[in-house]
């Protein structure tokens, strides 16, 4: 049985490491005094946002178990995808993002239906098992339509200029949304959701726009707020991300050689092959060839809390992951940062034995949810892994559903709040 020499390598990789347990707790954190996100909560079934009451597979007996464990095991069906080609808004270039878009099994498109884009990992696709589990329930439980936005470069995609893909661009996500809301009726919900980097780009994106936002909300599954802090992750970077890096390195080099060196130096190029993380691969080739100033600023323009300082606007440099971000800026300036500006219902799930995204990104998850107005939420549970949270005895009996379903049911509870809204 391939699950019990997993599970026992894992085990045996973490009494290895140096334990990093969370300083904060398990639960749904929200603003309880916000009128969007009271709402949220009463319409919003618990049931659906529980985990930690048994329901997990017992068997599974860390973060690492249940992050890879459920790709070994759950096999879900291949969907059926329309692709469209976006063209991207950014000057000089004659780029397009991929859009594969899946309709209900009719083939008709609801517009009584909330309508999802799903950003997807690091090295994913419309074709990821985690991916496709979402799309099948989605179109074929709730007979929704489905886009997935590919990052530019990935899966068949190419890049004609030097834009390459880099995950604090934000640009791409906008012209996207843009296209799907141009499409969709009036009183439609688009709803974004992100897993992994995909997480991390959709909150920042939300972050960023503000009230620009093409998005009406958004979840984001196993992501990071501020990712500055990622680095130290000591069982993330040791573990998980030599093979995470090794992927994506691959495919820039044997891909995108041409493009590299129009900007990097044979040495450089030499670099990013031997990087063997991904914050390795960072430093190597995203701060490089994007000139950012150094890992902190690429890492700071990342994450949604990538400006964040301080909750009481008191200058704290020691708790930056790269002293000087702040310098110049004064303490009212610094504070809390663009987290505080999400103007559309934003949801953070994230499993507190995640063994890749780092919890310290999350800061403290109340006064998160406090920062602002009250659109951004934190559903944090215990255990879970890295999307994974598996369910029972057998998990790839159910899949990836609990994660797929705490996303939808979250989504659903909008749409019902806006139709009694257009209503009243």
């Amino acid at each position: 049985m391939i699950t019990l020499p997993i599970s026992i390598l894992a085990l045996i990789q973490i009494l290895r490491s140096d334990l990093d347990l969370p300083a904060i707790k398990a639960g749904f954190y929200y603003k309880k005094d916000s009128w969007i996100a009271s709402s949220i909560v009463r319409e919003w079934p618990e049931e659906k946002r529980t985990y930690d009451d048994g329901r997990g597979t017992k068997w599974l007996l860390t973060g690492d178990a249940r992050t890879g464990v459920p790709f070994f095991i759950n096999h879900v069906p291949q969907q059926k995808f329309v692709r469209r080609w976006v063209p991207t808004e950014e000057l000089g270039e004659t780029e397009a993002i991929i859009l594969d878009i899946a309709f209900p099994p009719d083939g008709i498109h609801r517009r009584d239906k909330p309508i999802y884009m799903v950003l997807h990992g690091l090295n994913g696709g419309s074709g990821e098992e985690y991916v496709r589990d979402f799309v099948h329930r989605r179109t074929t439980i709730d007979n929704s339509t489905v886009a997935v936005m590919i990052t530019r470069g990935l899966m068949d995609s190419p890049i004609l200029g030097d834009n390459l893909l880099h995950f604090a661009r934000i640009t791409d996500v906008h012209v996207a949304a843009g296209a799907l809301r141009r499409a969709k009726s009036p009183d439609q919900t688009l709803a974004g959701v992100g897993y992994s980097m995909g997480a991390i780009t959709v909150a920042n994106y939300l972050a960023k726009m503000g009230q620009e936002s093409n998005l009406d909300a958004a979840v984001a599954i196993s992501g990071a707020l501020d990712t500055r802090q990622q680095p130290r992750y000591k069982r993330s970077r040791d573990f998980w991300q030599p093979m995470l890096a090794k992927t994506l390195r691959d495919t820039l080099i044997t891909k995108f050689y041409s493009q590299l060196s129009t900007r990097l130096s044979l040495s450089e190029i030499h670099d990013i092959s031997l990087a063997d993380s991904m914050i390795s691969l960072d430093e190597k080739m995203f701060v490089r060839y994007n000139n950012y100033k150094d890992l902190g600023h690429y890492y700071s323009e990342m994450g949604a809390m990538g400006d964040f300082n301080s909750f009481n606007n008191e200058k704290d440099e020691t708790r930056l992951f790269v002293k000087g971000v702040a310098d110049g800026i004064s303490a009212e300036e610094q504070g809390i940062g663009r987290i505080a500006n999400v103007s559309f219902p934003l949801l953070c799930v994230n499993a507190l034995d995640d063994p890749i995204a780092y919890w310290g990104t999350l800061w403290d998850p109340q006064k998160v949810a406090n920062s602002g107005d009250g659109f951004v939420m934190l559903l944090l549970t215990e255990k879970g892994g890295h999307v994974g949270w598996p369910l029972g005895n057998n998990p790839n009996t159910d899949g990836w559903k609990w994660m797929s379903d705490v996303a939808s049911s979250f989504v659903e509870a909008i749409d019902r709040i806006n139709v009694t809204k257009e209503e009243g």
